[in-house]
């Protein structure tokens, strides 16, 4: 038997003992454990079979005489011995991830790039399977190898230490705990180009900051995690007088319990600020679960554990069909392969239509005892009423200010809608400022769209503002009037930070000197590609295009134009969009256009959507959503759109106006902010408040409510509350 399959049983006879005396918000009500097993039960084999992981540290050359790939343990300079002619030549470059350096034993010391977030995960399967594995053990024993704490090894370094260090033996322990003790990271390792910190980065970080890292260059939220967590088991599983990043292991634990409970009491006053990232939240719930499953010290695990619930819950909130659905910090539509939340969800029981027979779990699940409770299992599930609404406020990225950003989504059993309101530009590449999800044929498919600028399957134009309510969303995209608000405020290209909240001296004008920053130049009028080379040419000047796209999975046929309308009917859902102008036209290229582009990201739009492009100097479009089960068919939804829909668009070229009436009975009279990134405007006579956005604070639902402090979290038939006293975590059912 082997130590992980030991532990497994352990919990598994924990959990059968105690279920049926738990409460509702504790791990141990998960009601899926059998399901979970068997989907687990071949992971381990496939995580070790994932990766050719001993070759990705290795140097990369040719053999001068074949041209052949030699891959090899040099270091640039060294001689190389050609495997296939006996010739010996220089290395040179060693590659992103190559060793760049040795001690005087001999010992490889630094490697490039952070190949340990990758080669870990198999290499931890690999002797988890087989202890003895010789090869394994050799490379895990590398000083370069230790040396690697940067923020995705630490976290992967912060599971392998309780599983395996017993395997390794304790001369293994002493060198990997003395790697530790020295670690402070002056660069960074992403990317092809190495960039220097501002100041050294260590595993514990600074108690100034938020989860210790500075707001310039000290980790995003997930990078924060990562160390943090992984200094934390550092500092409870080495010995008391063991140093991490030259301080002792009893202060290190202190001071990183201390920021994860300060981050764990914010996330229930302002929302955490990477919020729904499918890209970046498996980071942190893997780091977080290293302190759940190995942490000897309970108040250190109930921290994890509610920073996990937290997670889970407002992201089972958003979840369709398995992917997430509406707004993300950092995030994309779906794409043909699961991204690695969409597999955590389904490894806890999200229904999806993908096939996921042959997926790969991270190493972290595969190995855990935690579980949602049963309350977040069930939303996860989708084992509630729908469709519901909800309302959520989003804070600065490094939480010094809540309600930055509010979102609005609508969840019904066929498609998941949300928008974002965006009052600055942060990482505007890759914000999902707008979604819709729907089933397709064999997964989630996705909508997307606004002023092309940024956008790809994500990204936020600051020419674009969105009005959303229920089953509708309006896109709006406009110039710049820098001749008439130029003289409102000094901008200062010095004074813009992205990454954080504007100084005090902007504070009142972050969105206006946000719009003058990034979105001076004028639009710039467009024609249709006819031809591959205009195709490209088109995508390269897309940047200051006087246009809105629409991003239409392709799978989906668009129905000719009725009444200035566009239709479109899925599987479980129709669709209807209307063009704000007459100058509309929609790329669908065939594979010899596609294959001739030269740009990936275009490419990959191509293969995978229609783009709708409508033109206008003051251009975009409304979108209605449906249930296919409310209509009787197809062309009665077609009627009730013509019947029900009114738009008043007399006033949108000239005074950036627009009056509409929903297919959901709503009406939006929308003013155009062409000095702000937020449109001004009324749902049903009522003027949307954005400063007062949430009642509670975060989350307005009728599934979770978090604010003031407090958390509530219900299926609709059962549900608990968490919140903080002082240090101590309560809960009570509600």
């Amino acid at each position: 038997m082997t130590r992980v399959q030991a532990f497994f049983l352990v919990f598994c006879y924990s959990f059968t003992l105690t279920i049926a005396s738990a409460q509702i918000w504790e791990a141990n009500t998960f009601q899926s454990e059998t399901a979970f097993q068997e989907k687990i039960a071949p992971m381990l084999a496939r995580i070790a079979n994932s990766r050719n992981y001993l070759d990705l540290s290795k140097a990369t050359s040719r053999c001068p005489d074949t041209g052949k790939r030699v891959l090899s343990w040099a270091v640039e300079g060294e001689t190389i011995y050609s495997p296939y002619t006996g010739r010996t030549y220089r290395q040179g470059d060693t590659g992103y991830f190559g060793p760049k350096d040795r001690n005087v034993k001999g010992e490889i010391t630094d490697f490039g790039g952070d190949p340990l977030k990758y080669t870990l995960p198999p290499a931890i399967a690999t002797l988890l399977l087989n202890p003895d594995e010789a090869a394994t053990k050799a490379y895990l024993s590398i000083p370069g190898n230790w040396n690697q704490q940067y923020h995705f090894a630490c976290k992967n370094w912060a599971r392998f230490y309780p599983l395996l260090k017993d395997t390794m033996g304790v001369e293994w322990q002493q060198g990997f705990q003395n790697s530790v003790s020295r670690y402070a990271e002056i660069k960074r390792h992403e990317g092809m180009t190495k960039r220097l910190f501002s100041e050294p980065h260590t595993l514990m970080g600074s108690p100034r900051y938020l989860l210790g890292g500075n707001s310039i260059d000290g980790g995003t939220e997930n990078h924060k995690l990562m160390w943090r967590t992984s200094a934390l088991i550092y500092a409870q599983l080495f010995p008391k007088d063991q140093r991490i990043s030259d301080m002792v292991a009893p202060q290190v634990e202190a001071q990183t319990k201390q920021l994860l409970r300060d981050f764990a009491q914010r996330l229930l006053q302002t929302g955490n600020g990477e919020y729904d990232s499918q890209i970046y939240y498996p980071h942190s719930i893997e780091g977080l679960l290293n302190v759940y499953d190995f942490s000897p010290d309970e108040e250190s695990k109930a921290i994890a554990k509610m920073i996990l619930d937290y997670y889970f819950a407002t992201y089972a909130l958003k979840v369709f069909d398995g992917a997430m659905a509406g707004g993300q910090k950092r995030g994309y539509l779906p794409k043909d392969e699961p991204n690695e939340m969409e597999r955590m969800n389904w490894a806890y029981g999200s229904p999806t239509n993908r096939d996921m027979s042959e997926v790969v779990l991270g190493i972290h699940q595969t190995t855990t005892t935690y579980r949602p409770n049963r309350v977040i299992e069930n939303l996860l599930q989708g084992k509630f009423d729908m469709p519901f609404e909800a309302r959520i406020s989003r804070p600065f990225y490094h939480l010094d200010r809540k309600n930055a950003f509010q979102e609005s989504f609508y969840r019904s059993k066929s498609f998941a809608l949300g928008n974002v309101y965006q009052s600055i530009q942060d990482n505007p590449n890759q914000q999902m400022v707008w979604s819709l999800l729907i089933k397709g044929n064999d997964r989630p498919i996705g909508f997307t769209g606004g002023q092309p600028r940024r956008l790809t399957t994500s990204g936020h134009s600051p020419y674009t503002q969105t009005a959303h309510s229920k089953g509708t969303i309006i896109v709006l995209s406009a110039p710049t009037k820098t001749d008439t608000i130029a003289p409102k405020f000094a901008v200062s290209d010095a004074r813009i930070n992205p990454w954080h909240l504007p100084d005090s001296a902007q504070l009142d004008d972050h969105e206006f000197v946000n719009r003058m920053h990034y979105a001076k130049e004028p639009l710039q009028t467009i024609r249709e590609p006819k031809t591959t080379e205009e195709l490209q040419a088109f995508w390269d000047e897309k940047l200051y295009s006087a246009a809105s796209w629409l991003l239409i999975p392709r799978e989906l046929k668009i129905d000719e134009m009725v009444d200035n309308w566009l239709f479109i009917k899925s599987l479980e859902t129709y669709i209807a969009i209307r063009t704000l102008t007459d100058d509309h036209f929609i790329i669908t290229a065939d594979d010899e256009q596609i294959n001739a582009v030269s740009s990936k990201k275009w490419k990959a739009t191509l293969e995978d959507y229609h783009v709708l492009v409508v033109q206008g100097q003051q251009s975009g479009y409304t979108l209605e959503v449906a249930e296919q089960a409310d209509y009787r068919s197809f062309e009665a939804f077609q009627k009730a759109i013509q019947k029900k829909t009114k738009l008043d668009d007399k006033k949108w070229a000239t005074d950036l106006q627009l009056n509409y009436q929903s297919l959901y009975d709503d009406i939006f009279d929308i003013q155009y902010q062409a000095d702000q990134l937020r449109c001004e405007w009324s749902l049903n006579g009522e003027r949307l408040d954005y400063e007062n956005w949430t009642k509670n604070g975060v989350y307005d639902s009728p599934y979770i409510k978090v604010g003031n402090g407090q958390m509530e979290v219900t299926d609709g038939k059962d549900g608990y509350q968490v919140e903080w006293k002082g240090k101590a975590l309560i809960y009570e059912e509600r």
